[in-house]
């Protein structure tokens, strides 16, 4: 999968998990203040990408998670470095 591939498919999964519209989300915007997203919405936009990747994010990581480039950041640097398999 290209990055280009993988930044969409994350992005796809949290426009719809936040109920967005797909020119609605920013790179930078923060998925609580911006887009009123809560914890378990954050969990699930987490789980579904781990299931669709077969990666594990690390728990410690999980509250860096705050914008869709954060969340793309994290998500290249697991599968980069081989460490997150699940």
């Amino acid at each position: 999968m290209t990055v280009q591939e993988l930044e969409t498919l994350i992005q796809e999964i949290v426009v719809e998990e936040l109920d967005l519209e797909p020119g609605e989300l920013e790179p930078t915007g923060s998925f609580v203040d911006e887009y009123d997203a809560d914890s378990l919405t954050l969990i699930t936009v987490v789980a579904r990408i781990e299931k669709q990747l077969g990666i594990r994010l690390p728990q410690e990581r999980h509250a860096e998670l705050t914008d869709l480039a954060a969340l793309v950041t994290a998500v290249r640097d697991v599968r980069d470095s081989g460490s997150g398999d699940a």
